[in-house]
């Protein structure tokens, strides 16, 4: 091989490694937990609990962490959404410590409320047994052996 081609095929292979690098670097210094609105695609800053762009609000959610459904999130959409044993709630857990009717969320101005439904076993929040609350982000609610986290949006 001659001189000139040997420099060539180096010079390439460096400009090839360095080209690598600089992609490598880049794709290291984006923001992975950006939050987007999901009304008109633009960044949210974290503190916002709505965006400021076209007032799209993100929906709670309840995150199943036992139980039946474990390993699930589904999203509080409805004004008022149920669990029970039965057919008819929003979510029906195939639990037999659930009541057919056993608790209920609705929205309210402030964010959203538990209720009891006046089921058998009761509905515990972060280990308590209550017949209402205030929904907080990070509760943890169960409900018969099933157990779920409040995550507000």
């Amino acid at each position: 091989m001659n001189t000139a081609v040997v420099i060539a095929i180096i010079a390439g292979s460096a400009l090839v490694l360095l080209l690598v690098i600089i992609l490598a670097v880049k794709s290291g210094k984006k923001n992975k937990h950006k939050r987007v609105c999901g009304g008109c695609n633009r960044v949210m800053l974290p503190q916002w609990d709505r965006c400021m762009f076209c007032g799209w609000v993100p929906a709670s959610t309840l995150e199943f962490i036992a139980g039946p459904l474990a390993g699930q999130v589904i999203p509080l959409t409805e004004e008022v959404v149920t669990i029970g044993s039965v057919a008819g709630n929003t979510i029906v857990l195939s639990d037999p410590a659930v009541s057919r009717k056993h608790v209920g969320i609705r929205r309210v101005p402030e964010g959203f409320e538990m209720a009891d439904l006046g089921s058998t076993n009761g509905v515990y929040v972060n280990g308590h047994k209550m017949p209402k609350k205030q929904l907080v982000a990070g509760d943890i609610l169960r409900v018969g052996n099933t157990e779920m986290v409040f995550k507000q949006g």
